[in-house]
C-alpha cells in the first residue's frame, strides 16, 4: 500500500508539473495578445489621425477599451503570475493603466470638427508609444523563457526514470519491513500488556467476590463528591440496591463526622450511630482507607452493624443491676419481716387488753385491718424474697398450680393498678407435678404476665382489658395457656420471638431476653412453648411432662 501511494503520488506531482509548464507556456501568450491589441489601437489612432470622423473615435474607444482590459491580465491571472515570477513587470504595466485611462477619457472627449483635434490624437498616439517597447521586450522575455523550458524538459525525457522507481521502491520496501518489525513489537509488548490487564481484571473480580461475601458493609467512594461507586450485599442489604437512594449520601456524611485523624488505617477507630428508613437507631464500627479501584484512587468504607454487641453489653449492665436490686429486695424484705412481726404482736396485745371493755368494737375493727394490712405486707415481702432467690439449678417435683399461683401473685398489685382484669382457671389438682426448678419456672410466667401487661400500653384501648391463665393436663403432659386480648404480636416479631434481643419495648423496658431464657427453662424441663396470635390478642402455650405426687401447696 506504501508503494502503491508513492507511485500515485509521483504520476501526480509529473500532472502537476506538466500542467505547471502548459501553464508556464501560455504565459507568453497573454503578452503576445497585449502587444496584438496595442498595434491594432495604433492603427486606430493612425487611421482617425487622418480624418478624424465620430465612427473614428468610437472605434479608437473601443480599441482603448480593448488594450486596457488586456493589461491587468500580464500580472493578475494564472498565466500573468508565473510571468511575474519571471518579469516582474506589474509596476509598469500599472502605470500604463493609468495613462491608458486618461488617454481614453479625453478621446471620449475630442471633437472630430475641432481643429486640433488631429494633433492632440498624435500626442495622445506618442503617450503610448513606450508602453508597445515594454509589451515587445516582455514577448521576447517570455519566448526565451519557454525555449529554456522546453530544452530542459527535453533532456530530462531522454534521462531514463528507472532509477527513481527502483530507488522508491528500495526505499518503500525498506520502510515497510521497518513498520512490520516495529508492528511485531509493538504487537508483542501489546500482548503483554492485555496478559497484565487481564490478570488484574482477575484480581479485580476475585476481590469482587470476596468483598461480596464478607458479612461486614464495604462501600468504594468516589472522594470528588462523594457518590457510592460500589457496594456489597451486606451494604445493599442494610441500606438499599439503588445507588441512586439517599440513605448512602447519609450514610457517607456520618461516617465522616464520625472519622477521627489517627496515624495509619486502623480498625475500629469510626464509631457512629445511624438511624435507618424504618426508625432503627443501629451502632456502627468501621474505618476509612485509600485503595486503587478501577484505575482510580478512591476510599473504602467498612462497617460493622455492633448492634448485638451494644445491646448485649447493655443487657449485662442491666443483669448485674437487677441482680444488685434484687440481693437488695432480699435484705430489705428480710429486714421488714422484723417490724412487721412487732406491729402483729403489738395488735394482737392491743385487742387482749380491748376486750373486757365495754365500747371498743370500732377500735377492735380498725385493730383487725392493721393485722390484715400487716398479713398483706408479710406475704408481699415472702413473694419479693422468694422471688429473688437465687436458682438452686437443683431440679425436683413442685406442684404446678402452686407455681402458677405464686407467679400471679406476684403481679396482681400491677394488673390491678392498670386496671387488667387477671384471673386463671385451673383445672388440675394440686398434686400434679413437674420436674424442674420452681423458681425458674415462676420466672418464666412472670415473663409472659408481664409482657402481657406491657403490651396493653400500645394495643388498642377500646376494650375491656383481660389476662387469663389456664392450667390443664392432657394424659402425661401439663398444659400452661398463658392468653391476653392487647392486639397480638406483629409478624416480623412473631417469626423470631425466641431469638435473643428480639423485642418491640423501648430499651428501657425490655431487654429481648425474657422469651429466650423462658424456652432455655421450658426446654431444660423436658417441655416446649410456643407464642401464637389469636382473635385481638396474643396466646403462648407451655407443655411439660408430667408427674402423679403429692406436693404441699405450703411448699416453698
Amino acid at each position: 500500500m506504501l508503494f502503491i501511494t508513492t507511485v500515485l503520488l509521483y504520476v501526480s506531482q509529473a500532472q502537476q508539473g506538466a500542467l505547471l509548464t502548459a501553464t508556464v507556456r501560455s504565459s507568453g501568450w497573454v503578452a503576445y495578445q497585449a502587444r496584438l491589441e496595442l498595434l491594432k489601437t495604433e492603427a486606430a489612432f493612425a487611421r482617425t489621425s487622418v480624418i478624424p470622423t465620430e465612427d473614428g473615435l468610437r472605434t479608437l474607444s473601443m480599441r482603448l477599451e480593448i488594450l486596457r482590459s488586456r493589461l491587468p491580465l500580464l500580472y493578475n491571472s494564472d498565466e500573468g503570475r508565473l510571468l511575474r515570477g519571471v518579469l516582474d513587470i506589474q509596476p509598469q504595466v500599472q502605470d500604463y493603466e493609468i495613462k491608458v485611462d486618461r488617454v481614453l477619457d479625453e478621446v471620449e472627449t475630442l471633437d472630430p470638427e475641432d481643429g486640433n483635434t488631429v494633433r492632440r490624437l498624435q500626442e495622445l498616439q506618442t503617450t503610448l508609444e513606450p508602453l508597445g517597447q515594454l509589451l515587445h521586450s516582455t514577448l521576447m522575455q517570455s519566448v526565451a523563457y519557454n525555449q529554456e523550458l522546453f530544452r530542459r524538459e527535453k533532456e530530462l525525457a531522454q534521462t531514463p526514470g528507472v532509477v527513481p522507481l527502483v530507488l522508491l521502491f528500495i526505499s518503500g520496501a525498506a520502510l515497510a519491513l521497518l513498520l512490520f518489525l516495529q508492528a511485531r513489537g509493538d504487537r508483542l509488548r501489546l500482548d503483554q500488556l492485555m496478559e497484565a490487564q487481564s490478570a488484574l481484571g482477575a484480581m479485580e473480580e476475585n476481590l469482587r467476590a470476596v468483598i461480596q461475601s464478607v458479612p461486614a458493609c464495604m462501600l468504594v467512594i468516589d472522594p470528588a463528591d462523594d457518590t457510592v461507586t460500589f457496594f456489597n450485599s451486606s451494604a445493599a442489604a442494610f441500606i438499599s440496591t439503588s445507588a441512586d437512594d439517599p440513605g448512602w449520601q447519609r450514610l457517607v456524611r456520618g461516617a465522616r463526622d464520625a472519622a477521627r485523624a489517627v496515624n495509619g488505617n486502623q480498625w475500629g477507630y469510626l464509631s457512629m450511630a445511624y438511624t435507618r428508613p424504618d426508625g432503627e437507631v443501629v451502632s456502627l464500627r468501621g474505618s476509612f482507607c485509600e485503595v486503587l479501584w478501577q484505575q482510580r484512587p478512591q476510599l473504602l468504607l467498612v462497617l460493622v452493624d455492633t448492634t448485638r454487641v451494644r445491646n448485649a453489653e447493655l443487657q449485662v449492665m442491666q443483669a448485674a443491676k437487677l441482680a444488685t436490686l434484687g440481693e437488695m429486695a432480699t435484705a430489705i424484705a428480710h429486714e421488714l419481716n422484723q417490724p412487721l412481726a412487732v406491729i402483729k404482736m403489738a395488735v394482737a396485745n392491743a385487742k387482749r387488753l380491748l376486750e373486757p371493755l365495754t365500747g371498743g368494737e370500732p377500735v377492735a375493727v380498725k385493730l383487725d385491718r392493721i393485722s390484715a394490712q400487716v398479713d398483706r405486707a408479710k406475704r408481699i415481702t415472702d413473694q419479693v424474697r422468694r422471688y429473688g432467690r437465687m436458682p438452686t439449678e437443683q431440679q425436683q417435683l413442685f406442684s404446678l398450680r402452686n407455681a402458677v399461683e405464686m407467679a400471679m401473685g406476684f403481679v396482681t398489685e400491677q394488673f390491678r393498678s392498670a386496671d387488667i382484669r387477671l384471673s386463671i382457671q385451673a383445672e388440675v389438682p394440686p398434686e400434679l407435678a413437674v420436674f424442674g426448678e420452681q423458681t425458674m419456672f415462676e420466672q418464666v410466667i412472670v415473663n409472659l404476665l408481664v409482657n402481657a401487661h406491657d403490651a396493653f400500653e400500645s394495643g388498642p384501648a377500646n376494650r375491656a382489658r383481660a389476662v387469663r391463665v389456664t392450667v390443664r393436663s392432657e394424659d402425661d403432659r401439663a398444659r400452661v395457656e398463658v392468653q391476653d386480648n392487647a392486639g397480638g404480636i406483629a409478624p416480623e416479631i412473631l417469626a423470631r420471638l425466641f431469638e435473643p434481643f428480639a423485642t418491640t419495648k423501648p430499651t428501657e423496658k425490655g431487654t429481648g431476653l425474657g422469651l429466650s431464657l423462658a424456652r432455655s427453662v421450658v426446654r431444660d424441663m423436658g417441655g416446649s412453648i410456643v407464642g401464637e396470635n389469636i382473635e385481638n390478642g396474643a396466646r403462648f402455650v407451655i407443655s411439660l411432662p408430667t408427674s402423679i405426687a403429692f406436693v404441699s401447696r405450703d411448699a416453698a
